[in-house]
């Protein structure tokens, strides 16, 4: 996958959510969503925050757990959900919910570079986590619908689950900032 399947995937994720969802099932096939999705983008986001932390050395640092812990998350989140999805923890049913996540999350990790803008960083996260939920709703319909019998109710489960762990993260991110910043 190159730098033009990543852009166009993302603009089709942010600005066509329903429409990537429901008619782009044989673009998603094939794609292992983490690596050649998430994993740039995160990525990407990092490169970004570089110049924003000032001293290379602990930029560099700031960078690389930050992405430990965005990669964290989605697993984390992923597993969870899945959990709650059903019992069985069939193979196919995680990967389905981890590729849904690799693509709704991406409101959140583009917000990360705002992180540094003081006490706006929290309205950025917020519509972050707003964007991601708008995302977050068609993707478990268009992905775990045949597999769940309560959709709704996993899909309000996700959502807080989706909520908590960006929290936690945005948490960390933030401390992070300030112990790496004030050097």
């Amino acid at each position: 996958m190159g730098l033009k399947w990543l852009f166009m995937t993302m603009f089709s994720v942010l600005f066509h959510p329903e429409a990537f969802w429901k008619d782009n099932a044989e673009r998603r096939e094939g794609v292992n969503a983490l690596k050649d999705y998430a994993a740039p983008v995160i990525a990407m986001v990092q490169l970004v925050k570089l110049p924003l932390a000032g001293v290379p050395r602990s930029a560099m640092i700031l960078a690389i757990v930050s992405f430990i812990v965005d990669v964290s998350v989605l697993y984390l989140l992923a597993g969870a959900i899945a959990s709650l999805a059903g019992r069985d923890r069939r193979e196919s049913l995680q990967d389905e919910v981890l590729t849904m996540l690799c693509y709704s999350l991406t409101p959140v990790w583009l917000v990360e570079p705002f992180y540094f803008a003081g006490i706006w960083r929290w309205l950025f996260l917020a519509g972050g986590l707003l964007y991601t939920f708008l995302i977050l709703k068609p993707g478990i319909h268009a992905t775990l619908d045949r597999d769940v019998p309560h959709i709704e109710v996993l899909t309000g489960k996700s959502a807080l689950l989706t909520f908590v762990a960006t929290m936690a993260s945005f948490m960390a991110m933030t401390g992070l900032i300030r112990m790496f910043t004030s050097f």
